[in-house]
C-alpha cells in the first residue's frame, strides 16, 4: 500500500477533532425550516431550536451516527461493470469530470454558454475515458432555468451508464431527479441496490443550511442514497485564514450532514467534499489551484481519512488560469499529485479550468490521461521475487545490458504508454510536421466521437427520460 503524506501527526488530529466536536454541541449550525426533517432530527436526540434553526449535536450521538456510517461501500452504475468501491481496493483513485460549469470551449477554440448538446457530448465521453469512475452534469444554457438540472440529468443518462453525482439547483427539482434515477436504474429497489446515483448537497459557510440542502440530503437519505457532503468554504473570507481552524469548520459542517443522514436513515452512505478554496487578499477572487487551496484541501483530506476513516472526495483537477495553456497544465498537474498523495478517494473537476467556471473536451481528455500517469507513478511497489529480481542480477556480468532479459520482457507490458504525451525525437517530431499537444487531444476526441458507445440509452429508456422531463418542465415552470 502507497503510505500518504501527512500535514498533522496523531495528536493534531485529536486537537482538531475535539474542536469540532466543540462547534456541533455548543456552537450549532443554523438550519432553514424543513417540515419533513426537523422531526427525525429530535428523535434523533439532538438539540433543535426550531424557533431559531439552531441544531447542536451532543457529542455522544455524533459519535453513535459516525459509528452507524459505513467505512467501505460500492457506488455503481446503471447497468454492470461500472462499480466504484470505496475505498478504491488497493489503493488510488477514480476521476469525475466537472460538475455545474456553464461555459465550454470548443476544439476549435470558440468559447461559448453549455447546450444541451454539449451535455450530451460530457456524458460520452465520460463514458468512454477510462479513468472517469462516475460523472456529473453541467449547466445548459438553452436549457429553461427552472429545470435546468433535470434537462442535464436526462441528457447525460441517454449518453452514460456510469455511475452520477446530482447537483439539484432548486429544492422542488429534487423529486424529479430521483424519478430519472429510478426510471434509468429498473425502480426504487434496483435504484437502491445499484447506488448508481448519489446527490451532492452543501453547507453555505459558515454554519447554515438552506432549504434546498435539507431537502435533499432529506431524499437521498429516504431513498437510500448516498450523500456527498461538500462544505465549500473560501478561507480568509467565509471562513478562517487559517488552515486548522477552516479544516474544522469544514468538517464540522460535513459531520452535521452524515448526523442528519444518519437521523433519517441509519447506515446512509457519506462521502465527505471538503472543497475548499483560498482567498486572493488582493482582490477577494476565490483561488482553486494555489498553494494555500492545495494544502487546506489536502489537509482536510488527511483529518476525515485518520479521524473519521470517511471515504474523500474533492478538487483533484483544475485551474485558476481561464485557457488551456502552461498555467493550466502546471496547476493541475500540482493539485492532482498533492490530491492523490493525501489519500483523496475521488478525484473531481476533470475537464474543468477558471476555477470550475469552464469546461473544455479536449482537457477532459487530457485529464484522462494525467490521472493515469499519476496512478501509475504512485503503483504500490513490490518486494516478491519475481519483482526482486534476485537471480537476474546474480547472473549479470559487470557491464551487461538488460534489454534482452526474458525478465525484462515478461514485465515491459506493465508501463503505462501515454496516448497523448509526445516521446517523439526532435527528428521524428520534426518529420511528423511539429504536430502540437492540442494535435493529438483533437485527434483523440475525434476518434472517441466517432465510436459507438457502450453507455448510450436504450430507445425505451429514451422515452421513458423524455417523458419524466416533459412532466418536470409542466411542473416546474409555474
Amino acid at each position: 500500500m502507497v503510505k500518504y503524506f501527512s500535514y498533522y501527526s496523531g495528536d493534531d488530529i485529536e486537537i482538531i477533532k475535539k474542536e469540532v466536536f466543540r462547534i456541533l454541541a455548543e456552537d450549532g449550525m443554523k438550519l432553514e425550516q424543513h417540515a419533513e426533517l426537523f422531526p427525525y432530527l429530535k428523535k434523533a436526540g439532538y438539540n433543535l431550536d426550531e424557533a431559531t434553526g439552531i441544531l447542536k449535536i451532543p457529542t455522544d450521538r455524533m459519535k453513535e451516527a459516525l459509528a452507524a456510517t459505513p467505512k467501505t461501500f460500492t457506488l455503481g452504475g446503471r447497468s454492470e461493470g461500472r462499480e466504484m468501491p470505496l475505498p478504491r481496493p488497493g489503493g488510488g483513485f477514480y476521476g469525475r469530470p466537472c460538475t455545474g460549469g456553464h461555459s465550454w470551449i470548443e476544439p476549435t477554440g470558440e468559447y461559448h454558454r453549455v447546450t444541451l448538446q454539449n451535455v450530451a457530448t460530457w456524458g460520452r465521453l465520460s463514458e468512454m475515458l477510462p479513468e472517469m469512475g462516475m460523472t456529473s452534469f453541467l449547466y445548459p444554457d438553452d436549457a429553461p432555468t427552472y429545470a435546468a438540472d433535470v434537462y442535464s440529468m436526462g441528457a447525460m443518462i441517454k449518453n452514460t451508464a456510469k455511475h452520477m453525482w446530482l447537483q439539484p439547483y432548486e429544492a422542488k427539482n429534487v423529486s424529479f431527479l430521483i424519478e430519472l434515477a429510478k426510471a434509468s436504474a429498473g425502480g426504487a429497489e434496483a435504484l437502491k441496490k445499484k447506488q448508481a446515483y448519489s446527490l451532492v448537497n452543501c453547507s453555505v459557510t459558515p454554519k447554515i443550511f438552506k432549504h434546498m440542502d435539507l431537502e435533499i440530503t432529506y431524499q437521498a437519505a429516504k431513498n437510500g442514497l448516498c450523500i456527498q457532503a461538500c462544505s465549500l468554504p473560501g478561507a480568509g473570507a467565509t471562513s478562517p485564514i487559517t488552515t486548522a481552524a477552516t479544516v474544522a469548520l469544514v468538517a464540522a459542517e460535513i459531520l452535521t450532514m452524515l448526523a442528519m443522514g444518519h437521523a433519517i436513515n441509519p447506515g446512509t452512505p457519506v462521502v465527505a467534499c471538503p472543497i475548499i478554496f483560498s482567498t486572493d487578499m488582493r482582490n477577494g477572487m476565490s483561488l482553486q489551484s494555489s498553494p494555500e487551496a492545495i494544502k487546506d484541501t489536502k489537509a482536510a483530506i488527511q483529518f476525515f481519512r485518520e479521524a473519521f476513516q470517511m471515504p474523500t472526495h474533492d478538487y483533484g483537477l483544475g485551474s485558476d488560469a481561464s485557457y488551456l495553456g502552461e498555467q493550466n497544465m502546471a496547476e493541475r498537474a500540482m493539485l492532482l499529485m498533492a490530491s492523490a498523495m493525501s489519500g483523496q478517494d475521488i478525484m473531481g473537476g476533470a475537464g474543468q479550468m477558471e476555477v470550475a467556471v469552464c469546461v473544455s473536451p479536449l482537457q477532459l481528455i487530457a485529464d484522462n490521461e494525467l490521472l493515469a500517469i499519476t496512478r501509475a507513478a504512485l503503483t504500490p511497489v513490490s518486494t516478491a521475487p519475481d519483482q526482486i529480481a534476485s537471480d537476474i542480477i546474480k547472473n549479470a556480468k559487470p557491464g551487461d545490458q538488460f534489454i534482452s532479459s526474458p525478465h525484462t520482457f515478461k514485465f515491459c507490458r506493465t508501463h503505462l504508454r501515454p496516448a497523448e504525451f509526445s516521446r517523439l525525437t526532435r527528428d521524428a517530431w520534426e518529420n511528423a510536421g511539429r504536430p502540437s499537444y492540442q494535435d493529438a487531444l483533437k485527434a483523440r476526441y475525434d476518434k472517441l466521437m466517432a465510436a459507438d458507445n457502450p453507455g448510450q440509452a436504450s430507445p425505451e429508456l429514451v422515452k421513458e427520460i423524455d417523458a419524466i422531463v416533459a412532466a418536470a418542465d409542466k411542473a416546474l415552470k409555474h
